[in-house]
């Protein structure tokens, strides 16, 4: 019989492989939910972010393909975390640290910026919702704000595990430069901004 510590091996993969997986880097989703969600008015999210791109860049861009083109030309996103403040208690020689309140740290999304699927017009219109540099004018958050959705997928998309992300909204847009001398691929980092974000596992 075996002394090896099985912690220090890979055989407790090996002989457990319907068991364990390798989680991956590449098999995932992000989308915009309740987007079609109308409100008082009858207005819905896709009608707001439709009327932006289309009025201000007369975009190829329908409201039927809208937020999945977005969806689709994500090549990147971060996991949602959050922080702890530390509070302290002192009393004579001693310090005690307990938790305060958390802060959900803002998020990134990578995208191609891929003439035809107007990527970048789509992301442009949900962050003029919040502010718009023509009129000046600052946006409501009922406008601009929405839940949004990370899915993680086993290679064969099988879920793993997924994430609710609630208030969302972007604050920053940061693109490349144009170079003649270094030519490649544009992409695109929106920092996303989001009030909390609760993980969930699939139901058996």
């Amino acid at each position: 019989m075996s002394m090896i510590d099985p912690s220090l091996t890979g055989a407790h993969i090996a002989d457990n492989l319907a068991a364990y997986e390798a989680a991956r880097n590449a098999f995932f989703t992000f989308y915009v939910t309740g987007a079609n969600t109308p409100d008082a008015n009858g207005v819905t999210f896709t009608d707001k972010l439709y009327e932006k791109t289309s009025g201000v860049f007369k975009s190829r861009i329908t409201k039927e393909n809208l937020l999945s083109n977005l969806s689709l030309n994500i090549t990147k996103s971060s996991v949602p975390q959050f922080s702890l403040t530390t509070l302290e208690y002192t009393r004579g020689n001693d310090k005690v640290k307990f938790a305060g309140i958390p802060t959900f740290d803002a998020g990134t999304l990578a995208v191609d910026d891929v003439v035809g699927l107007d990527t970048k017009t789509i992301l442009m219109a949900w962050k003029e919702l919040a502010y718009d540099p023509i009129t000046r004018k600052g946006g409501r958050m009922k406008d601009y704000k929405k839940n949004c959705t990370l899915i993680e997928y086993t290679q064969d998309f099988e879920q793993v595990r997924s994430w609710t992300l609630y208030g969302c909204w972007i604050s920053k847009i940061n693109e490349g430069d144009f170079d003649k001398e270094n030519d490649g691929k544009r992409q695109i980092t929106a920092t996303i901004e989001y009030d909390r974000a609760e993980m969930e596992l699939p139901t058996a």
